[in-house]
Order: structure tokens, then sequence, then C-alpha cells
């Protein structure tokens, strides 16, 4: 095989123009080469556009007019599509993922996926190697069943390279066996994955409480018990030493919660948000729309507002997609009934793209730490069997291009997204060679 040559691309970060050669084989890395303190995965040589030698006959991509930048890692994907075989949900959401710009995820326990023994992960193993296009990281359940009473055999789940464990959605609100387990785990090395939640305040609750909740006659699911919870889960893991990720922030308290517990000094905490909580409010569920039923649910203008500010000065290390693929059937039924979630897998750096970076409310480099880097290095991927991480592949990225957002786009299996009909910017070429 011969090399790839990469012709003047510009690298996202910085705008600089290079070239790269992409080495025809990983063997043919000599060295990791790095950009802006981005390590280049796949690239032998990198030279500024025009000064690099390239043989005759070689392969040339000629990159003009588009955008070079690492591809994203989304922490925080369900896979499960009911009615579909555990392989089917592994490929389509795969080849979502690749469609979205999306090297590897952390795949969220599922009842179909309960990530809970080591013959479930061996077996998902197996299916994500001859079936996906992307990279598939198990989180492993905190709980057995994700029922929140007992916790799972947490040195069996690490041996077979889990890093992190979640119950998804669950919240227990049994706080001795969630402090007890935070212990056993920080022996371990391992990050508990939580959303902020009072199950009690909560329970049978179905959008955020406001205009339109009165409006609609629904139960509000009040910001105070994500408020809660957060300040609960913060506490109890600094007690117990142990590292903590706080999954999908929804509110502008949650923000400050965990900037003045990042400004204290607790050592491993980590936090994220879900993009449709940067992009829609609780109005958009306007007459009864199942589509922007999510949990936690969609909440305020100045709660999307706080939550941009917190991704751009790294209070929120990481937007993630909260991929969660819904039957149409489903979606269908009364607002009550519904499940909640939406999929972004398919157009996530797309939408980033379009409603973020175009108006000026993101920047390339903020996009890369809080989609790439930083949701990369909490995961922590790598080679179980070379024992070595696992780094991320580049992109080449259109801005120009345009595209309508189709049913026969979403190559996830189901359509439960707001974006169908809507025009969106960006071509993705993944991976590159």
């Amino acid at each position: 095989m011969t090399d790839t040559y990469i012709t003047n691309a510009t690298w996202a970060q910085s705008g600089l123009q290079i070239d790269l050669r992409m080495a025809s084989t990983p063997g043919d890395e000599l060295t990791t080469l790095f950009l802006d303190d981005i390590p280049l995965s796949g690239v032998s040589a990198i030279a500024p556009a025009g000064q690099m030698e390239i043989p005759a006959g070689a392969r040339v991509i000629n990159a003009e007019g588009k955008l070079l930048l690492p591809a994203l890692f989304d922490l925080h994907a369900k896979i499960e599509i009911a009615g579909c075989s555990k392989r089917e949900c592994i490929y389509r959401n795969g080849q979502a993922a690749i469609q979205g710009g999306v090297w590897g995820m952390l795949v969220m326990p599922t009842k179909g996926f309960c990530f809970d023994n080591a013959s479930t992960l061996d077996s998902f193993a197996d299916a994500v190697t001859q079936r996906s296009a992307a990279t598939m990281i198990p989180a492993g359940c905190i709980t057995e069943g994700m029922e929140g009473a007992q916790q799972t055999p947490y040195n069996t789940l690490a041996a077979r390279g889990v890093n992190i464990l979640s119950d998804a959605e669950h919240v227990t609100d049994n706080l001795l066996m969630l402090h007890r387990a935070m212990k056993y785990a920080a022996e371990l090395g391992l990050t508990f994955a939580i959303r902020g939640d009072v199950p009690a305040l909560t329970r049978n609750t179905y959008m955020h409480p406001g205009t339109t909740s009165y409006k609609l006659g629904l139960h509000g699911t009040p910001a105070c018990a994500e408020e809660i919870g957060l300040e609960t889960i913060i506490r109890l893991a600094q007690d117990a030493g142990a590292k903590l990720h706080v999954q999908t922030v929804s509110t502008a308290a949650g923000v400050d919660i965990i900037r003045r517990a990042k400004q204290s000094g607790i050592k491993g905490l980590t936090a994220e948000v879900a993009l449709h909580h940067l992009l829609y409010t609780h109005e958009n569920v306007g007459d009864y729309d199942t589509t922007f039923k999510t949990l936690p649910p969609l909440r305020e203008q100045a709660d999307c507002d706080a939550l941009l500010q917190g991704v751009k000065d790294g209070t929120i290390d990481c937007i993630v997609s909260d991929h969660t693929p819904c039957i149409p059937f489903a979606k269908k039924q009364d607002f009550v009934t519904a499940p909640q979630g939406m999929v972004s897998l398919d157009t996530f750096l797309q939408t980033i793209y379009t409603m973020l970076v175009l108006p000026g409310k993101l920047s390339w480099a903020e996009v890369v730490r809080a989609c790439c880097i930083n949701p990369a290095i909490i995961a922590n991927p790598y080679d179980q069997e070379e024992g070595t991480p696992i780094a991320a592949p580049l992109l080449l990225f259109a801005p120009d291009e345009e595209f309508t957002v189709t049913e026969e786009l979403m190559n996830c299996g189901t359509t439960n997204t707001p974006l169908l009909g809507k025009t969106l910017r960006g071509g993705i070429t993944l991976p590159l060679c």
C-alpha cells in the first residue's frame, strides 16, 4: 500500500494550512506527532501547505476549502432499538456515528445491553468487532440490572476493560449503597457517571415546570431536584475519594454547583451537557410534541445560555449526543406515555457546526476540546490486547456542503429527531484513508 497525502487542509484549531502524509499502515508511524498539543493519529509527516515533497504516483487528496480536525468521541449514547437484534443495533449506530463525525462512543447500559457481568461484556465486544464501524466502549452498570439495590462485581468489570460505571438514566435513592460502592470503585480507579436527581421529586413528572407545562396540564420536573442531587453525589464522591462524571447537566444552577466544586479544589470531577440542552427549550414542546421529551427535560433559555457559557469556560467538560433511539410508534403515543430522548449521532458534528459554530456561539477550538479531547480522556479508551491508548483519527470537514435531513439519511434506524426536513451544513470524510 502507498501512503496517502492530504494537501491544502486547514487545521480547524488555529486556521493553519498544512499538508500531511498519512501512514499506509500503523507500523509506519515512527513517533506521535502533535499539532496544538493534539496527537495526530495515523500521520507520519506534517508540513506547511505546499512545502511537502510528494513522490510521483502517490495517492493525493486535495483538501482545499476543507477543515481538518480530530474525529469526535461521544461520551453518552444508547444504541438499543426496540424490535432490532443486538447486532443490528450495533451495526446501525456504528454507521450513524461515522456519518456524524464520531469515531468512538461510550455506550450506556440499557435493558438489552445490561453490562453487569463478564459474559455480556464479552459478547458485546465480539459483536462490536464484527459489526461496528465505530469504536464502542461499554459503561459497566453500577448496580445489578440497574435496579439500584446490589452493586455489580466491579473487579470483574474492570478486568474486562470497563473504566466508567453508570446506570444510565436510573438514579438510586439508596445512598448508603452508593457511598459504599464509590469507596470500592475508588480503589479500582473507576469513574462513576451519574446525573443529578432526587427520584422522590421527579417521579411522575414529564417536562420542565413553566408556562408550557401549565398550558398543557403536565406535571413539571423541578430544577431543584437535579441541583439537590448534584450536591449530594459530589459530596458522596468527595468523601469516598471516587472520580465522578456528572451526566447531562440541564440547569444554570447546576452549572454553578459544578463550577464552585471545581474551584474549591475537588479532584476527579467532570461534567457533560447534552447537545439538545444547548439548542432547545421547554417551549419547543409546543402542542405535546414528543420529539422534545427528554431526560432531563428541556429547560429555559437562561439555562441554555448558562450551559453554553459553562462549555466555553471549561466548567462543563464535554458536549454529548445523549443519543436515544425510539421507534416511531413509541413517540406517537401521548406525551405522558411516550419515551424520553432523541437521536443525534447521524448529524452530531453537522448540527454543532450549523447551530453553534456558524452563529459564533462556539469556536472550533472549544468544539475540539469539548467533543474530541476531553471525552476521550475521560473514557480512556485503550486496546485491551496491546494495553495502549487508542488515538482518535482525523476527519475532513467540508463547511460549504449542505444537505437536508431525511428519514433515509438516518442510519441509526429511528427518526426521533427534530431535525427532519431541516438543512444542515457540513460534509464529513471519515476515515481519511
